[in-house]
């Protein structure tokens, strides 16, 4: 850790050194697809491995930064199989892995089910997380928006079918009941697709994709609000809950999707666009507070995140969906925090609460400060018609030289004082290696991150940071081969 994140960091948490002490009792092991979400925790703990099952070109990156176990870099063809945390657990190479370790170890779940817990049990691995049902009332849509006239809070119209009676509708029948356009979810599934109705061709569009899908039964639809979307992190911790700033999320934006039907599709995050009013970002933040107090009572520890509706035009906000777990506003949220400098990042109280860690801090500093912003966002390439990579990337800084239209290479890194000046920006996150196949059922690719505010709207973004993604889609998908598309759906695996 840090000397200069020390000294700041205990005037906020006057027993830093003990918590920290207490935090490295066990090294703690975060699992997921890939390593990059493990570069906060690295920042203030030592006893801390990143176990990423994919290899990417970041790998080498991140080692400058923190411990990284890659499960393709020695075995790629266990890789391969691995289709969520369940499995991964019950892998002899995993297993082996957690055998070697000479010191007590837990394992970081970024969500857990009954059948992980029911592995973790029998296989006595000591593991930090939440129990199902700690979470239930707020996992799935259908149970969010019922939570939310149970504890009185703003909500948008809902209108619940089965989808066998939603598929003998009309899109003018379902116009009529608001007379507006409409969303349309799936109500029973964690499943982040969306479909905007606004017109008979968004119908049609949508309604074969519908009926083909058998993973899900309920649909849930409202009323189009038309304004950004946001979100505002939470983090329940023994003091209370700690809530984030506000901030705009990026959902289908074209440059991004390079042709690709839209869908609800999340990119990323811009904290410099805040096109809402004081009194907007308030009630975010009690809704949050409100949402907290009630998984809490069940349980619940650490972050969760509250996704947003607001429609600008009447100053009103609605709370749309709960995810009971680190979001994608991580990491790109917590290095802004670290850029700043003042207090601890989220994931900092979100381990302490999880290890039941209940020494002293400032509550109102912390929370104060994890409400400071600076220009900077963060969006996704996505995989789509990328079926093979075909383009050497490194990880790390790029400037844009627009005269010639293209990016140039400047340096490794991956936090933000890496970036030395605004007009450059990062590529990392999972950035592929040259004739890596690419997963089409992974919506992200790679992410980029710029150090100042790119966005005009939820869905659009300003030229120059366009130009800059337009590019990059294009580039990664020039001679593609469609016909690999089959090959890769038949072995696409969950992310986790």
């Amino acid at each position: 850790m840090r000397n200069e994140y020390l000294d700041k960091w205990e005037k906020c948490v006057p027993n830093l050194k003990k918590v920290l002490a207490q935090m490295q009792e066990k090294t703690i092991i975060a699992t997921g697809t890939n390593a990059y979400h493990g570069i906060i925790i690295s920042s203030f703990l030592k006893n801390f491995i990143s176990f990423a099952v994919n290899n990417s070109v970041d790998v080498n990156v991140l080692r400058h930064y923190m411990d990284v176990s890659c499960l393709e870099e020695k075995y790629p063809k266990v890789a391969q199989k691995i289709q969520s945390t369940s499995y991964l657990l019950g892998n002899f190479v995993f297993q082996k892995f957690l055998s070697s370790l000479t010191e007590p170890f837990a394992i970081l779940l970024y969500r857990t089910t009954p059948p992980i817990i029911k592995k973790l049990k029998d296989q006595k691995i000591n593991w930090m997380g939440n129990y199902y049902e700690s979470f239930e009332d707020v996992f799935l849509k259908t149970n969010f928006r019922n939570l939310l006239k149970t504890l009185n809070l703003p909500s948008l119209p809902t209108w619940h079918l089965p989808k066998k009676e939603f598929l003998q509708k009309s899109f003018k029948e379902i116009f009529e009941k608001w007379g507006t356009g409409f969303v349309v979810q799936k109500g029973d599934i964690d499943d982040s697709g969306t479909f905007f109705m606004r017109t008979e061709k968004d119908w049609q569009a949508s309604y074969e994709i519908i009926s083909k899908n058998d993973r899900f039964h309920e649909i849930q639809i409202s009323p189009l609000i038309v304004g950004p979307s946001l979100s505002m992190l939470g983090c329940i911790t023994h003091k209370g809950v700690l809530t984030s700033t506000l901030q705009t999320q990026l959902i289908d934006v074209p440059e991004s999707l390079c042709g690709q039907m839209p869908e609800g599709l999340f990119l990323g995050h811009d904290w410099g666009y805040c096109p809402w009013t004081k009194k907007t970002e308030q009630l975010a933040q009690q809704i949050v507070e409100s949402i907290g107090k009630h998984i809490a009572s069940k349980g619940f520890k650490g972050i969760f995140g509250v996704d947003f509706i607001y429609d600008q035009q009447k100053d009103e906000l609605f709370p749309i969906e709960c995810n009971p777990r680190v979001t994608g506003a991580s990491p790109v949220y917590s290095l802004m925090t670290l850029e700043l400098g003042k207090i601890p990042p989220i994931e900092f109280f979100h381990l302490m609460s999880l290890l039941d860690i209940k020494e002293d801090f400032d509550f109102e500093t912390v929370n104060n400060g994890l409400k400071e912003r600076m220009p900077l966002a963060h969006i996704a390439i996505t995989s789509m018609g990328v079926y093979e990579m075909k383009v050497s990337l490194e990880t790390g800084v790029y400037s844009y030289v627009p005269e010639r239209n293209v990016i140039r290479f400047e340096r490794p890194g991956a936090l933000l004082s890496d970036i030395k000046n605004e007009p450059e920006f990062m590529i990392i996150d999972a950035v592929p290696w040259p004739e890596a196949k690419i997963n089409q059922n992974v919506p992200r690719l790679c992410k980029i991150i710029f150090k100042r505010s790119i966005a005009t709207s939820s869905s659009s973004i300003e030229p120059v940071a366009g130009e800059i993604i337009s590019g990059l889609s294009a580039l990664l998908r020039e001679n593609q081969n469609a016909l690999e598309e089959v090959e890769q759906q038949e072995n696409s695996f969950e992310t986790f």
